[in-house]
């Protein structure tokens, strides 16, 4: 008779299970190897910090004379002035409103934002804004900015619509996390108004003030704003020396006369200035 024919089958039982546990050593030293030698994925989550009152303080009172000293010159950011759209011919009814469509990684939402909360502050009040920087693997990482997802703003004279479409946070396919959607109305105006010389419809940072000034595109380069902090951005505003603080003002001033455009050019104290009449003369809104 054969050898194994005359083992019981216990020890083939035996066998079985220590090859097993065999089996089970080797994918638990892979495991701890591919622990060990790989970077793990992380889920991301959105960090949003409330901007401090006295932030937005400062930037809604920054001196006239600064504004007057900047008008539209930025030497070296290479500028880009909105664009004018023709005027309808008749006086408009109700409050204009400022639809903003950005995405908090966009490096170029990033630094239109800066000019976006300096004009609208000299028409309104924000109440409440979240700190936010742009994506850190971008062309101009970590650059300091805001986020509208949860602004308030209050004005007499206008309406502010924003909308962030994506946050600063990919998924585990590496695509930014969705946080929004247009509304068919956002939409129709995106459509209508985006595709210009200056930018394709969809494209982003989109700004339209009133359907009488927008613009598809950041008004100029983060490089600017690259690598400094937002108390360095935000005190370089009322003695603009620097070529963050000229290129915020200056984009701030043609924002303002889009605006003031739309408003019957109220309040006078802000529309009458010499910065915003310069950028006024400059757009050829007349």
């Amino acid at each position: 008779m054969p050898a194994d024919a005359e083992r019981p089958p216990l020890t083939r039982t035996a066998r079985f299970a220590w090859g097993a546990v065999a089996v089970l050593l080797v994918g638990v030293i892979a495991l701890v190897v591919y622990a060990l030698t790989d970077t793990p994925v992380t889920v991301r989550v959105v960090h949003r910090t409330a901007t401090a009152k006295g932030v937005l303080h400062t930037l809604a009172t920054v001196p006239a004379t600064a504004f007057d000293q900047v008008g539209v010159s930025a030497p070296g950011t290479g500028l880009t002035a909105p664009t004018v759209l023709p005027a309808s011919g008749s006086a408009p009814s109700g409050r204009p409103t400022v639809l903003f469509v950005g995405a908090e990684y966009c490096p170029f939402c990033a630094a239109e934002r800066w000019s976006v909360v300096v004009a609208l502050s000299r028409f309104g009040t924000f109440g409440s804004l979240d700190n936010m920087q742009s994506s850190a693997t971008s062309v101009f990482p970590g650059v300091q900015t805001f986020s509208f997802v949860h602004a308030t703003y209050t004005s007499r004279y206008l309406t502010f619509d924003p909308v962030e479409l994506y946050s600063n946070v990919p998924d585990s396919d590496g695509v930014y996390t969705r946080i929004a959607v247009l509304t068919p109305s956002q939409q129709a105006q995106v459509n209508r108004y985006g595709a210009t010389d200056r930018g394709a419809a969809g494209s982003f940072p989109f700004v339209d003030v009133g359907n009488r000034v927008v613009s598809s595109t950041a008004a100029f380069s983060p490089a600017p704003l690259a690598k400094l902090d937002q108390a360095t951005i935000v005190t370089g505003l009322a003695t603009p020396t620097t070529p963050a603080s000229k290129a915020i003002l200056a984009s701030a001033n043609e924002l303002t006369a889009g605006i003031c455009a739309t408003t019957g050019q109220q309040p006078s104290a802000v529309c009458d200035s010499k910065g915003v009449r310069t950028a006024d003369a400059a757009l050829g809104l007349g």
